[in-house]
């Protein structure tokens, strides 16, 4: 488990309760506790969040032994924030990192400092999130607890520096561990990782890079069974369509999505509410899109509100962003601005710029009556001038003709040098057997390897990879 390797530690914990029936009775009471709290970190791993809270709520406190006292607790720590219980996630103590600790232990506290950073970002906080981002990144780095633990803090690290607007250190941190993410990381890493890898393609207008990020994300969710994962990238996929001026399959992706959130058993363990806010969020942007009205703003009120009910300010930070720019595109002018208003003061006194640069030719054009309104002579809001005119010039920075000319540069990115050596062999059209006697690798290698091509270019058959690769720059 130490290594989140959860498939074999759940058939050895199978195992173990198999046999605890023909062993003593304190034996049997001392192991089915820990039994007990390793299944349910597998299942935290699994995103079985109400699974894994269910079952450590058993044993805390237990005091049974001081280990799993520190397992349990870490654990219900972790489902009352991911379920928006702040009071009772405070109630809990977490542990201290400056005592000497096994790897278990350490891990429990990586996790423990990364949930508060989490919540310190929620709180918009930056500053603190930063600062308990980066001690627990250090802490796992010295313990050398698993990649996949390691992956939580260093990826949000990554979410605070790219809401600073620090997107090459971002995106740094990212790609780096995209491979412990995709082969042992935490479902929380993941929706970082590929949400926020993708937005920065986006705002770099490579947008084709961005949509083959997105489908990597759907594919790791449907392989490892994260319905959030999955729900997160179709969300982000309608928004990126939309914008290509491609609305037919956007629906497509929105009514997938509904189709997907409605199935039985599909918000099992992880709560029909999460699910659910992305399918509404997927509709509006579609609605928006096709024909604006007042029942999509109540839906987007309705997100908002309940964000700020689970006190997570940042999602409803966010939210008010990308209402503001609905009801701008509408009829409701003064009600985006006096919106916008409010949230440009949220984003100048916490400093939280990407938010604004991600938005589309209404956000623009509320930042410019912003400054317009700043700069009158007795403005209440002179104070915002500074901050609203860096957002101006970093939005226009980002959508200007250089930036377009090089949007396919970092294309080549995506795939690493021994893919894009194959995929040359591919469109030379050497057979599988010939690339490796070339690349003096194994025929099965090589197999892999263009199952990984086709994943990230989102194709099916060798023309296609060869087809889509030369409209992309990569060949």
């Amino acid at each position: 488990m130490l290594d989140l390797k959860t498939t074999e530690a759940l058939s050895a914990i199978k195992e173990i309760e198999l046999q605890l029936d023909d062993v003593p009775l304190a034996e049997a009471e001392r192991l089915r506790p820990a039994a007990q709290l390793l299944r349910a970190a597998s299942l935290a791993v699994q995103d079985d969040r109400l699974g894994s809270f269910a079952i450590a709520a058993k044993y805390l406190r237990k005091g049974d032994t001081e280990t799993n006292d520190y397992v349990a607790t870490t654990l219900c720590r972790l489902g009352f924030w991911q379920t928006g219980q702040f009071d009772a996630f405070c109630s809990l103590p977490r542990h201290d990192p400056r005592l000497r600790m096994s790897k278990s232990r350490a891990t429990c506290a990586v996790l423990d400092m990364y949930m508060e950073a989490a919540v310190s970002l929620e709180h918009l906080n930056l500053s603190a999130a930063k600062w308990l981002a980066t001690d627990a990144l250090s802490l796992a780095r010295t313990a050398k607890v698993a990649a996949g633990v390691e992956a939580l803090p260093a990826t949000l690290l990554a979410n605070v520096l790219y809401e600073e607007g620090s997107l090459d250190e971002a995106h740094t941190i990212l790609r780096n561990r995209l491979p412990a993410i995709n082969a042992q990381g935490s479902v929380e890493s993941a929706l970082r990782a590929y949400s926020i890898l993708a937005r920065i393609a986006r705002l770099r207008m490579q947008r084709d890079l961005a949509a083959i990020l997105l489908r990597e994300g759907q594919a790791l969710g449907e392989r490892r069974g994260w319905p959030r994962l999955i729900a997160a990238c179709v969300t982000e996929r309608v928004l990126l369509l939309l914008e290509a001026g491609r609305p037919k399959e956007a629906r497509r992706s929105v009514e997938y999505l509904e189709r997907y959130v409605d199935e039985p058993g599909k918000a099992r363990g992880t709560g029909s509410s999460d699910l659910s806010r992305y399918a509404v969020l997927a509709r509006c942007r579609l609605s928006q899109a096709e024909a604006p009205c007042r029942e999509v703003f109540a839906a987007i009120r309705n997100l908002y509100h309940d964000a700020l009910e689970r006190r997570d300010s940042y999602r409803g930070y966010k939210l008010a962003i990308e209402l503001a720019g609905m009801l701008a595109s509408s009829t409701e002018v003064a009600e985006a601005a006096n919106l916008f208003s409010g949230v440009l003061r949220v984003g100048a006194a916490s400093g939280l710029c990407q938010g604004f640069l991600e938005g589309g030719p209404a956000i623009h054009r509320l930042l410019g009556q912003a400054y317009e309104q700043a700069g009158n002579p007795g403005s209440a809001d002179r104070e915002l001038l500074p901050f609203v005119g860096s957002l101006l010039a970093r939005w226009d920075a980002c959508r200007s003709t250089d930036a377009r000319s090089n949007a396919e540069s970092a294309m080549t990115d995506i795939l690493t040098e021994r893919e894009r050596d194959i995929l040359a062999k591919i469109s030379q059209g050497l057979p599988n057997k010939r690339i490796a006697r070339t690349l003096e690798i194994s025929p099965e290698t090589v197999k892999s390897h263009i199952k990984r091509i086709f994943l990230k270019l989102a194709v099916g058959t060798r023309a296609e990879a060869v087809s889509q690769a030369m409209s992309l720059g990569l060949l």
